[in-house]
């Protein structure tokens, strides 16, 4: 595909997060138009993406996220609103270029680097994956059967992934920070095609050797192996995990993107580079230690989190030593995670973690 030129501005993101609001409010499009003195056909243009929220000024957008607000709507929910926007502008402009070039400066994926709440928003199309912050609001109640997630026909799906993969490609070994998180969103395309582009990107990044100091390079060589393993391959995150990430600064480097996607560390940088150095202190672990902990028994992801978790507790051990709870949430959930197929290499790191866990509670 040469991409959709003609597409309109797409308004999903937005338009479902609204319709998941106005089920927190209990009202009907009628009754919500009366509350926010606008016809119902504009609610329903927003919540079908017809009229997308994208159009309105950012004063606006601002007044009605304040409105829904007062409302009785869940705050952390409306404030979410501007980057449902913003991922609905991501999503327009990748499907409106679809498999040709993109300039530097129009790329959204060179403008910073990404945290899991936005790109949660970006890939809820694709996964139905609800984003944590809205996953216990409810649907407002319909007459007919309701989409469970965002709605992007198959044909524009492909435009977008077709622009992730031109994204990576045009970006050579020089942007990383385009091709790395171009990269990650391939995971999610599961055509054939893609898998193979993914498994030579691996074998790309893998084969060179990576200096201790290119941190931003472990960073795509972490990205790329990650992909691999969300399609099932789980031997390039071994090969990460075992080669990479035997070097200190690496493995730093590693955890300090994690605590930036999950939002533990409040700035946001231009670049890999400037992220894992200016960083790099900036947090603490407390959220990482606790995600990690959720997910030692993710049968694609455990190895990495076990890993991970690992290496945690070793650079910052006052988080077990001053923490009885999270050491009782960490063994508990070893035991669990001991009945994931693992390595032998990631059962003995597992034993090595219950071994940190139960002397720093000593």
């Amino acid at each position: 595909m040469q991409g959709s030129p003609g597409t309109p501005e797409l308004g999903i993101v937005s338009g479902y997060l609204f319709k998941l609001l106005r089920g927190s409010l209990g009202r009907t499009q009628v009754d919500l138009a009366e509350r926010l003195a606008v016809d119902d056909n504009t609610i329903q243009g927003w919540e079908s993406g017809r009229r997308p929220l994208s159009a309105l000024r950012a004063a606006d957008l601002t007044r009605l996220t304040h409105r829904l607000a007062a409302m009785g709507a869940p705050v952390a929910a409306t404030s979410l609103l501007p980057s449902a926007v913003e991922a609905d502008v991501f999503l327009t402009t990748a499907v409106r270029a679809g498999g040709l070039a993109l300039p530097a400066w129009e790329n959204p994926l060179a403008a910073s680097v990404h945290r899991r709440s936005f790109v949660s928003l970006v890939t809820w199309p694709f996964t139905g994956v609800v984003p944590a912050v809205v996953r216990n609001l409810p649907l407002p109640k319909s007459r007919g059967p309701v989409a469970d997630r965002p709605q992007l026909a198959a044909t524009l799906r492909e435009s977008f992934f077709d622009q992730m993969r031109t994204s990576a490609e045009m970006a050579g070994t020089d942007a990383t920070l385009v091709r790395r998180q171009a990269t990650y969103l391939l995971a999610f395309d599961g055509r054939e095609e893609t898998a193979h582009w993914l498994s030579r990107e691996h074998k790309r990044t893998a084969v060179r050797s990576i200096s201790e100091k290119d941190l931003p390079a472990g960073i795509l060589n972490r990205t790329a192996s990650l992909a691999l393993a969300r399609q099932g391959d789980l031997e390039p995150v071994r090969h990460f995990i075992q080669g990479t990430l035997s070097n200190d600064d690496q493995t730093l480097a590693s955890l300090t993107y994690w605590a930036y996607w999950l939002g533990e560390i409040p700035d946001t940088y231009a670049s890999d580079g400037d992220m894992v150095e200016m960083g790099a202190r900036a947090w603490s672990g407390h959220r990482l230690a606790r995600h990690l902990i959720g997910h030692l028994g993710d049968p694609r992801n455990a190895e990495m989190n076990i890993h991970s978790l690992l290496c945690l507790v070793m650079a910052r051990k006052e988080l077990l030593e001053s923490d009885g709870d999270l050491r009782s949430r960490t063994l508990l959930a070893i035991e669990q995670a001991e009945s994931t197929e693992l390595s032998r290499h990631a059962r003995q790191e597992l034993q090595n973690l219950r071994f940190a866990t139960q002397l720093a509670g000593r």
